[in-house]
C-alpha cells in the first residue's frame, strides 16, 4: 500500500511516497505552492510538479496511491476548503484524503499519535494542536497583529527597534548596536539609522542568530528580546491549549523551524515559563526533521494500521531522500 504526503509552503513543495511500513519509494519538489501567494492556478501546477516527479521516481502511477495527506500554508478558514480540494482532486489520486494547514504536520512528525500542541516559529510564528477527541485548534498564524509574534524577521526588527531607542535615550545599552553595525558593515550607529530608515540597508530574518548571539553573550535587551518571543508564543499555546480542554492534562509541546532551532535556553524557559503558569504537565520535544514527515505520517493514519510507521525512521528515509534529489538538481 503506497501513501501521499505533501507539504506545501511559500517557498516549495516537497511530496513523499511511501508505503505502509514507512519506507520511502519517491520524493519529489516544486516552488510555492501558497494560493495566497501564486493563485489557485499557480498553486496546481506546483502539486502537480511534486506529485509527478515522486511518481516518476517511484515507478507509479496515480492509481497506486491509497492515501494522502496535504499540510498547505494557506489553508486558514473553512472556505479554504471549497478552493483547494478541487486542485486535490485534479491529482488522480484515490483513497481518502486529509487537509491540514501546514502547522499541522510537526505535531503529528513530533508525537507518536499526532496528540498535543506544536508552536513552529521560523519566518513567522504560528501553534497547532490535536486533542484525544481529534478536536483541533491554532493560532492565525499571520504575524502582527494577529496575534503571533516572535518569528525571525519580527527579532530581527524588534532588536532594531531596541537599539533605535537607545539611540534616542529612550532605553537601556546594549551591543546590539554595534553587532548590527559589524553585521550590516555600515561602520557607525548614526549609518545604521540612516541606512535602515532610506531603505539602503536591510532589516532581515537572516539576521536573527546574531540576536541570538548577543543573548547568549548576556546582554540584558537582547535577551529580554528573545525572551519576548518565548513569552508571546507560549501565550498562543495556552490559548490553543484551553480552546482544546488540554490544560489539566499531560501533553507534549513540539517545537520547530529555524528560531527554535537555535536550542535557546531565554527561548525555551520564556516558553515553557508562560505555558507552565497554566499547564504544568508540559514535555517539550524539539523537531528538526522535515515536516513532510508529518503528512507522510497523517496519510498512513488514513488506513488505521495496527503499527503506524515510526516517525525516526521515516524522518531520517525522508532526510536522506531528499538530500538526494537536492543534488541531483
Amino acid at each position: 500500500m503506497i501513501v501521499l504526503g505533501m507539504d506545501g509552503g511559500a517557498s516549495k513543495t516537497h511530496a513523499v511516497l511511501a508505503d505502509e511500513k514507512g519506507a520511502v519509494v519517491g520524493v519529489g519538489r516544486s516552488g510555492c505552492s501558497n494560493w495566497e501567494v501564486v493563485g489557485l492556478e499557480g498553486a496546481r501546477v506546483a502539486l502537480h510538479q511534486a506529485v509527478r516527479e515522486a511518481l516518476a521516481q517511484a515507478g507509479l502511477s496515480p492509481g497506486h496511491v491509497v492515501a494522502s495527506a496535504y499540510g498547505l500554508a494557506g489553508f486558514d478558514w473553512p472556505s479554504d476548503e471549497g478552493r483547494l480540494m478541487p486542485l486535490i482532486a485534479s491529482l488522480g489520486l484515490s483513497g481518502p484524503v486529509n487537509l491540514v494547514n501546514d502547522a499541522f504536520l510537526p505535531l503529528r512528525a513530533g508525537t507518536r499519535d499526532g496528540v498535543g500542541i506544536a508552536a513552529i516559529a521560523g519566518s513567522g510564528t504560528g501553534v497547532a494542536g490535536c486533542n484525544r477527541s481529534g478536536q483541533t485548534a491554532r493560532s492565525f498564524g499571520a504575524g502582527y497583529p494577529f496575534t503571533d509574534w516572535g518569528g525571525a524577521g519580527e527579532i530581527v526588527r524588534e532588536a532594531f527597534y531596541r537599539v533605535a531607542a537607545r539611540y534616542k535615550c529612550l532605553g537601556p545599552e546594549t551591543a546590539l548596536a554595534q553587532a548590527l553595525v559589524e553585521a550590516l558593515d555600515c561602520g557607525t550607529v548614526d549609518a545604521l539609522m540612516e541606512g535602515v530608515m532610506r531603505w539602503r540597508l536591510k532589516l532581515g530574518g537572516h539576521l536573527a542568530p546574531l540576536v541570538f548571539e548577543v543573548a547568549h553573550q548576556g546582554d540584558a535587551v537582547a535577551r529580554d528580546v528573545i525572551a519576548r518571543a518565548g513569552r508571546t508564543i507560549g501565550a498562543n499555546v495556552v490559548a490553543v491549549a484551553k480552546r482544546l480542554g488540554m490544560l489539566g492534562e499531560p501533553f507534549d509541546l513540539v517545537t520547530a523551524g529555524g528560531v527554535f532551532s537555535s536550542r535557546s535556553p531565554v527561548l525555551n524557559e520564556a516558553l515553557l515559563c508562560a505555558v507552565q503558569a497554566h499547564a504544568s504537565s508540559v514535555s517539550l520535544v524539539h523537531w528538526e526533521a522535515r515536516p513532510v514527515v508529518g503528512a507522510v505520517l497523517l496519510a498512513a493514519d488514513l488506513l488505521h494500521l495496527a503499527s503506524p510507521p515510526e516517525p525516526a525512521a521515516v524522518a531520517e528515509q525522508v532526510m536522506c531522500a531528499l538530500a538526494a534529489l537536492e543534488e541531483e538538481g
